[in-house]
């Protein structure tokens, strides 16, 4: 047998229930079970308390697992335990699941050796961890730890016999006194922590980690954790104490925590820490006003998407003064996409610099910033001669997308490739632009206006869009407006239409009253 799965269908569930509420001894496998070729192995909807159920076993059961590639255990209501002890190992697994299982609190059980040389004791028990570093996972390649209420660290460091060391990648250095741990995943591609609020830290003791060929990472809704730390107090340590060789290959980064803020926010993570991220994604709504800092963008040399959701932050970046100026051109100038939502201390006073920074952008997105009048500069949008793609949606305040109050209106502003652009739910929005300049758009191809009942044209000036004059304009979900010849007309046409529309509802309404 390759493969096990164990799965109980929702009807039948209470009755089970009713068997095992008192039985906290209710295991999956006992020590007489031997399945030398299981290749992969789900456990899912079941109520059991344990998987593996011994009182004592042989050295050889720590082989049982030997050829397993998977693991999964998933809703799993009364687990508490695996029973897996700490000779236990798993040389060939790759993914490790572990899924709703709110009261599991070790994935590895304590069994110490007092007769055996040891490189490090605990001197406090804590059987709040995932992962024991005496079980060895050379091979993981992808962990998500999802809905587990009850973790608070992911390894817990147990007594490891002296020759022990190297296979299980967990090391001791002296540092003025202090003992070090150093925890590797040489393989591990992917890690996503979820819904874990219990989590205080990776390891609660002083420790470094590296994760060589991790390309993908989300951490979310880790209320208690800081996430991003340097090895400095040893009661407080972050879930990852970084250095510039801790995430030497990173490509996406995704947090959604309130405390996301600590260690990149501050300014006190080392830079150089993520040198091939390309993917940011952050969502987090701190309690204080605060800043993403310049810093931590300008070691970011690879960055291609920048994603910031849901956050009290009032500066984006933070010009320190005229140092590195040059650098500071060049260290954005890869990002091609900039996507962002629900800030509502955001303004351009303190978006625009961040603008200025991104000559390569191909894509900008920006919904729900209700700090806004305007979204950009006429010297921003000048700049911004690679922009494909352009959408600026449920901005309560926006009566402009370009202003150029106090700049020179002689020359025309041009967006060469911009393909597609949506003006969805503004209230407000008067017209693209109030200036009197012109506009060109040679090769707009899609214009979407959703709900923007106060804009009576599309430009002040003269407007070139040679490639829409033979498509049609999208005005909503329900059809399109016939096009009038020109982006303008057609446009003033859509807000004689909506005018008319509400004149006639009014009289209706007026109709009604008056027969009451």
């Amino acid at each position: 047998m390759t493969a096990f799965t164990s799965t109980i269908s929702r009807k039948s569930e209470k009755v089970i229930d009713e068997q095992d509420v008192e039985d906290d001894t209710a295991a999956l496998f006992y020590d007489k079970v031997v399945i030398p070729h299981l290749v992969n192995l789900k456990l899912s909807s079941i109520n059991i308390h344990k998987i593996w159920h011994h009182p004592s076993h042989p050295p050889e059961r720590n082989q049982m697992f030997s050829t397993l590639w998977s693991l999964c255990l998933e809703d799993l209501p009364k687990l508490k335990d695996t029973c897996f002890e700490n000779g236990f190992e798993f040389p060939c697994l790759r993914d490790l699941t572990l899924t709703n299982c709110p009261l599991l609190r070790t994935f590895i059980s304590k069994s110490v050796c007092g007769d055996e040389p040891q490189i490090h004791q605990p001197t406090q028990t804590n059987n709040s961890a995932v992962l024991n570093q005496k079980v060895v996972f050379p091979r993981l390649e992808k962990l998500l730890i999802q809905g587990c209420d009850s973790l608070e660290e992911i390894i817990e460091l147990q007594a490891l016999n002296a020759n022990e060391a190297q296979s299980t990648s967990a090391t001791r250095s002296t540092m003025a006194q202090t003992v070090m741990t150093k925890f590797v995943f040489p393989h591990l591609t992917h890690l996503g922590l979820d819904k874990v609020p219990s989590l205080k830290s990776f390891y609660s003791r002083m420790h470094t980690t590296q994760w060589p060929s991790l390309k993908f990472m989300k951490v979310i809704e880790g209320p208690k954790v800081q996430i991003f730390g340097e090895v400095e107090i040893p009661n407080q340590q972050p879930l990852f104490c970084v250095n510039e060789d801790t995430f030497p290959v990173l490509q996406e980064l995704t947090l959604k925590t309130n405390d996301m803020i600590k260690g990149i926010c501050d300014g006190k993570l080392s830079l150089q820490c993520f040198p091939n991220l390309k993917l940011l994604n952050l969502q987090f709504f701190p309690e204080t006003s605060t800043t993403l800092p310049y810093s931590f963008i300008q070691s970011l040399p690879k960055l291609e998407k920048l994603v910031i959701n849901n956050a009290s932050i009032s500066e984006i970046v933070r010009f320190e003064g005229h140092i590195n100026e040059e650098r500071h051109t060049s260290a954005c100038y890869q990002l091609e996409a900039l996507r962002l939502s629900q800030l509502p201390e955001l303004t351009l006073k303190t978006l625009e610099p961040f603008l200025l920074s991104f000559k390569n952008l191909l894509s900008m997105e920006v919904s729900r910033c209700h700090g806004f009048i305007n979204l950009m500069a006429c010297s921003t949008a000048k700049s911004l001669t690679l922009l494909e793609r352009l959408s600026i949606a449920d901005s309560e305040l926006v009566e402009e997308i370009i202003s150029c109050e106090g700049e020179d209106l002689q020359a025309s502003i041009v967006f060469p490739k911009l393909k597609y652009l949506q003006l969805s739910h503004l209230p407000s929005l008067a017209s693209f632009s109030l200036a009197h300049h012109s506009l060109e758009f040679p090769v707009l191809q899609i214009v979407i206006v959703t709900d923007c009942p106060k804009m009576k044209n599309f430009s002040q000036g003269e407007l070139s869009t040679p490639r829409l004059e033979h498509m049609h304009l999208t005005r909503d979900e329900d059809g399109e407006l016939q096009w009038e010849g020109d982006l303008n007309t057609t446009i003033k046409h859509m807000f004689d239409q909506m005018n008319m529309q509400n004149s006639q509802a009014i009289e209706v309404t007026d109709q009604l009253l008056q027969l009451e």
